[in-house]
């Protein structure tokens, strides 16, 4: 059975509250069991199907609410497996649309930059052939222009000129007729008196315009020889622009023909230039059906996004702890404050209650006779009706092997002394000086410690178990200071020396039963990381304040699945979410409700979390509305 059960709960039988006024007996008939059988059945379906408002029994709608929040649980993870999948799965499919938007969007600028490469040399390779004729038609270009407006402008002045020429023919004319008008006007007089008088005024005005006439006709030749002489200019300045335009278009074939010419040399580039073109234009439409898709997941995409936060209110999947009920719970018992001691006194008593059977307790305390510490613990826990393992590297070694001879002090003693509180007793012994120091547990009934003295200087101390068994000697100088520590299996075998100089560790050596050195170590925590490395057998979760340094460096050495403890308080430490960030798999404990909700909210990522306190179910719960499918 998962752990996710275990905190579900498993499924309570329905409670026969009637049974205590039922007369018993010694055997039923088999068909009155069966009868009685079919009619609990018919019972307990009539309870699962009664209306809520009818229901008379206290128990009975307790047993109906936990039936519902299990099936709640139950049918919430699955839709949120299936939401959190869909959106997997729409994720995925973007990302690829995304890579090969991304990859095809590559094509499309390669493709365009072969083309414009191709075109660009083509462009060099045809400019290079024509740069001279180019240049050629530049200037025959510039000489034409030159040309076409000095011809205008000697086009303007011909015109120019020939109205000049206009004004004075039409002055010539009235001229001629102003001698025709002169004429007619003398003839036309009959009075021979006013012929006398007329004659010399006629003979004056006739010799006046004809000056005028004379002085004209003139002026119109000279203007009329410099039209000529504009009209030779224009027509130089045409014939040189016929030629230029004539050179002009000869440089127009030459370059043309040069064109065909590097055209045909290129073909084999042409041929490439149009199937990049047709590939440019192949890869332009399939990106743009790409990013239409895309456009359609993505829209998929926030539907899912709103049902998740529409139905669960989480932006990640969380789900309940799960582990077999026969799995090890090793709590970190290093460096508990009062307060941690108490949440772990109840993380114990909601495993026991929900069937975990095996508590380990983990130290990594280096220190002897652990066992009044370890029961201490195990009161204090009130762990009860279960297996209790240690997991200790000084601890478990020392209990290595088949149990060994209990400590015998000497039986040769010259004296054999109590001090006055009875709690130490001295041997003096026949050998060379030799005295015993002996300490006791408790009132005289198990040795504690012995030290041993020649001639007064401290040689030897030897420490021994709760049971009698030897379990560590130290060894001394003749200056007194340690010169080595040599611990034992319980069957007596060595399998710790701890050496020092000048009262100080110096090195660690660890023993196979053979004595032979398996590691050497330079301090305690370098022996305890090995053992945890390598010794510490254990398929359990690793539970502890996720706060404590020693916890996570537990969990970081050991590699084993945590379960850490959270509470409100130390949701709000800065360095939370680097903590989290450590452990080697995201499994919680929280004190209830509330703190669940802030740590899904603070870690914003799939976590697996269970109640402390399980209590306080909410008062109603609201759906949003569903949507059917006709």
């Amino acid at each position: 059975m998962g752990l996710r059960d275990l905190f579900r709960g498993q499924k309570e039988p329905k409670t026969d509250e009637t049974k205590n006024e039922q007369p018993t007996t010694e055997q039923e008939p088999e068909s009155q069991a069966s009868e009685a059988t079919e009619t609990q059945a018919e019972v307990a379906d009539s309870e699962a199907t009664q209306p809520a408002a009818t229901i008379q029994s206290p128990l009975v709608a307790k047993q109906r609410l936990a039936d519902v929040a299990r099936q709640y649980n139950d049918t919430r993870e699955v839709l949120q497996d299936l939401l959190f999948g869909n959106q997997s799965t729409t994720q995925a499919k973007i990302e690829t649309l995304n890579t090969q938007i991304a990859d095809l969007q590559q094509t499309v600028d390669d493709t365009g930059k072969s083309i414009s490469q191709i075109q660009d040399e083509m462009e060099n390779n045809l400019q290079k052939a024509t740069s001279e004729l180019v240049a050629q038609q530049k200037d025959l270009n510039q000489k034409i222009k030159a040309g076409q407006d000095q011809a205008g402008a000697l086009i303007m002045q011909v015109n120019e000129i020939n109205q000049e020429i206009g004004t004075l023919n039409e002055k010539q004319q009235k001229l001629a007729q102003a001698e025709k008008d002169i004429s007619a006007q003398f003839e036309s007089t009959e009075d021979p008196a006013d012929i006398v008088s007329l004659a010399d005024q006629y003979r004056d005005d006739i010799a006046v315009n004809k000056k005028e006439r004379e002085a004209n006709a003139q002026l119109i030749v000279e203007v009329d020889a410099k039209r000529e002489k504009v009209k030779q200019q224009l027509q130089s300045v045409r014939d040189g622009l016929t030629a230029d335009q004539k050179s002009l278009s000869d440089v127009n074939d030459q370059v043309e023909d040069v064109q065909i010419k590097i055209a045909s040399e290129d073909e084999e580039r042409s041929k490439q230039l149009d199937s990049l073109t047709a590939d440019l234009t192949k890869s332009q439409n399939e990106l743009a059906k790409l990013k239409n898709e895309k456009d359609e997941q993505d829209e998929q995409l926030a539907t899912i996004n709103q049902d998740i936060q529409d139905w669960l209110g989480i932006k990640v999947p969380v789900k309940g702890l799960e582990l077999d009920a026969d799995s090890e719970i090793v709590l970190d018992m290093d460096n508990l404050s009062d307060d941690q001691f108490a949440l772990m006194k109840l993380v114990v008593k909601l495993f026991m209650e929900r069937g975990i059977k095996h508590i380990g307790l983990y130290s990594s305390q280096f220190t002897l006779n652990l066992n009044s510490q370890i029961a201490k613990w195990t009161n204090d826990l009130a762990v009860s009706n279960g297996t209790v393992s240690v997991h200790n590297p000084l601890y478990n070694l020392l209990h290595q092997g088949d149990l060994g001879a209990k400590y015998q002090l000497p039986d040769n003693a010259v004296s054999d002394e109590w001090n006055d509180t009875h709690t130490e007793r001295t041997l003096v012994l026949p050998d060379d000086g030799w005295s015993l120091k002996i300490r006791y547990f408790d009132l005289g009934e198990n040795i504690s410690t012995i030290d041993a003295y020649q001639n007064d200087q401290l040689s030897e101390t030897s420490f021994l178990s709760t049971e009698g068994r030897l379990a560590s000697n130290r060894f001394y100088h003749d200056d007194g200071t340690k010169d080595r520590d040599e611990y034992y299996r319980q069957n007596g075998l060595g399998v710790l020396t701890i050496h020092y100089e000048n009262d100080n560790l110096s090195s660690i050596e660890l023993l196979n039963p053979v004595g032979m050195q398996v590691a050497t170590f330079k301090s305690i925590d370098e022996f305890n990381q090995w053992w945890l490395q390598n010794d510490f057998n254990t398929n359990g979760v690793l539970v502890g304040p996720i706060e404590n340094d020693a916890y996570r460096n537990f969990l970081k050495i050991a590699q084993k699945a945590p379960i850490a403890l959270v509470t409100d308080a130390v949701l709000e430490d800065d360095a939370f979410n680097d903590w989290t960030d450590s452990l080697p798999e995201q499994q919680y404990l929280v004190a209830n409700y509330d703190t669940e909700r802030k740590l899904i909210d603070k870690l914003q990522k799939p976590i697996n979390v269970s109640l402390i306190d399980p209590h306080n179910l909410p008062i109603t719960i609201g759906v949003p509305s569903v949507e059917r499918d006709e």
